[in-house]
């Protein structure tokens, strides 16, 4: 989900551990994003994604069924390979192709800040400039481990539990970061990095993973997100059965593989069709 995907340290994840660490790091966590604004006949939030994240042996596979996405997080290498099962079309992208990406992309918030600061625009204006340069309050209950980031433009309130070791927290702050920062590039309405990157950064700091994350964001429409994720440490079968199919996907040689800027062409047109 564009908020969410979720979603940074350029340290490489698996370069510090040795291999019997990085098995024991595989697991998977299921992902329903609801957003607050729209609601059932019970007035409770609609899911609007799913996905199924899966850490296996230094890399995390991440797949949306709801639009036969797959992104598959390869630290090591330095890059992402995202793949649409529904088009066949594949594309690789480095992380310091998504920098560089962010760069022109802030520099054209910060044209859009001067331009809406000439006008009557305050909201939209602080809105954009706290993604700019984001500073949060910061407050964490240990009682029942919930963090908060609160701002008047953008909040997180985290509902958490203990990582089960150092190593993980760590290894899921990187993720979570470059995750955001993949979104960021891939889907342009979605928020700057900045401000999910100091959630994750808390996070790292207590050793905790989220298990709940409600986003609410002072834009045009009051939006408000959530985010509920169940982990699961332990690999089933099914999950090990789709770690090789997609394995078997990327080297079939059935796939398309394109430009990081076609790709984005092609979703702009998918959702532009509907």
């Amino acid at each position: 989900m564009k908020h969410f995907n979720s979603g940074f340290s350029v340290l490489l994840l698996g370069l510090l551990v040795c291999q019997s660490t990085v098995s024991a790091q595989d697991y998977r966590i299921y992902t329903h994003v609801f957003d607050h604004q729209d609601v059932d006949a019970n007035g409770k939030p609609k899911v609007i994604a799913r996905s199924l994240t899966i850490w296996h042996a230094g890399k995390v596979y991440d797949y949306m069924d709801s639009v036969g996405e797959l992104v598959v997080y390869d630290p090591l290498q330095q890059r992402f390979t995202i793949i649409s099962g529904q088009h066949d079309l594949a594309c690789t992208v480095a992380f310091s192709e998504l920098k560089q990406f962010q760069k022109v992309a802030k520099n054209q918030a910060k044209e859009y800040l001067t331009e809406l600061s000439e006008s009557e625009a305050t909201r939209q204006a602080e809105f954009v400039a706290f993604q700019l340069d984001p500073r949060f309050k910061i407050i964490f209950n240990s009682e029942n481990n919930i963090l908060s980031c609160t701002s008047p433009q953008i909040s997180y309130v985290a509902e958490t539990i203990p990582a089960p070791n150092a190593d993980i927290a760590k290894a899921f702050r990187q993720y979570a970061d470059w995750a955001a920062q993949l979104n960021f590039v891939l889907h342009g309405k979605s928020l700057m990095p900045a401000s999910r990157l100091q959630l994750n950064e808390e996070l790292e700091k207590r050793n905790l993973l989220p298990i709940k994350v409600t986003l609410t964001l002072a834009d045009t429409t009051n939006s408000k997100l959530s985010a509920e994720h169940v982990i699961n440490w332990k690999l089933e079968k099914h999950d090990r059965f789709r770690i090789t199919e997609w394995k078997h996907l990327l080297r079939d040689g059935q796939l398309k593989f394109v430009s990081f800027h076609d790709y984005q062409r092609s979703l702009l047109a998918e959702y532009s069709s509907r």
